[in-house]
């Protein structure tokens, strides 16, 4: 049986935000030129709600490395809107990015749609102050994308 104190907390927990809950999760895999693509589609509803991109990356080796991250939505096969670029540490989560799906902060795309996608893709590494492959630097099986 349930106490009175479980069962607010239980509510509460249900009337979390949706901006904090998880609405897609991807894979990152080798691109080109040395570069890694992190990619999620998101199937809800358009609106007028606020999303944060987070990568979550763990390092190939023992050295800190550091990646730029552009991160571009758009409505699913068409061309993508930069809406964020960030400098990031290849461990631990990284937020990347944050945008609306009514209006991107380029304020070129619209978002309203069913089915929209977010594509992160990490370039110009280094590792140790020397340019590196981020292919190299990132253990890509451990690398993801998510969406709140």
């Amino acid at each position: 049986m349930l106490r009175p104190a479980a069962l607010t907390l239980l509510a509460l927990m249900a009337a979390a935000p949706a901006s904090a809950q998880t609405v897609g999760r991807g894979d990152c895999q080798p691109h080109r030129n040395g570069e890694v693509r992190c990619a999620v589609r998101v199937d809800i509803p358009g609106g007028n709600r606020p999303y944060s991109v987070f990568i979550t990356a763990t390092r190939a080796g023992n050295t800190e490395a550091r990646i730029v991250a552009d991160t571009y939505i758009s409505t699913c096969g068409t061309a993508g809107q930069l809406v964020g670029r960030s400098n990031i540490a290849n461990s631990g989560t990284s937020h990347v990015a944050g945008f609306t799906n009514e209006r991107s902060q380029a304020g070129a795309v619209t978002q309203g749609v069913l089915g929209f996608c977010v594509e992160t893709f990490l370039t110009t590494c280094s590792s140790g102050g020397q340019a590196a492959n981020c292919q190299q630097v990132l253990n890509l099986g451990a690398t993801k994308i998510e969406v709140r």
